[in-house]
């Protein structure tokens, strides 16, 4: 487990396998179900901090949307879908986003940490397609993201 700093991991099973609702389209989906790399980053629709992230994470989405996937997910058991898409809609994200089921949010704690619970210090992780990647910062930069990317996931 990853508790303070960053750096290289595998997802377990659990965590890759998890299902999650897409709130904007009802889909259900695993983190193993997309066959691209992943940029996972938890949040809650209060916490500034996560939204400066995903405006960064917005910046990523532009320059490489057609070769990654992005899905954020709430860990606010106080947010629900509607308000999920609502977020996403008023801010002008078009990728996934879901509510974090908590066998998912315990998977991922497991493999991270305590601060993917925690909105407000939540990284970004970046899952390659065979579950290794990434864990980096909050508040990390679209170009460290595709660093990641490009480094762990090619």
């Amino acid at each position: 487990m990853l508790e303070n700093g960053g750096g290289e991991t595998t997802l377990s099973s659990a965590s890759r396998t998890a299902t999650f609702e897409d709130a904007r389209t009802g889909e259900t989906l695993s983190i193993a179900d997309i066959d691209r790399p992943v940029v996972l980053h938890t949040f809650a629709t209060w916490c500034s901090t996560c939204l400066s992230q995903q405006q960064t994470l917005d910046t990523l989405y532009e320059r490489r949307g057609d070769e990654i996937a992005m899905v954020d997910l709430t860990i606010d058991a106080n947010d629900d879908p509607g308000d999920i898409v609502d977020h996403a809609e008023r801010n002008g994200f078009d990728w996934r986003f879901g509510v974090s089921p908590a066998a998912l949010t315990s998977s991922l704690v497991d493999d991270i940490g305590q601060r993917v619970a925690i909105a407000p210090q939540a990284p970004v992780v970046v899952v390659c397609p065979d579950g290794s990647g990434e864990v980096l910062g909050k508040g990390v930069s679209a170009g460290a993201i595709e660093t990641a990317l490009d480094t762990r996931c090619a």
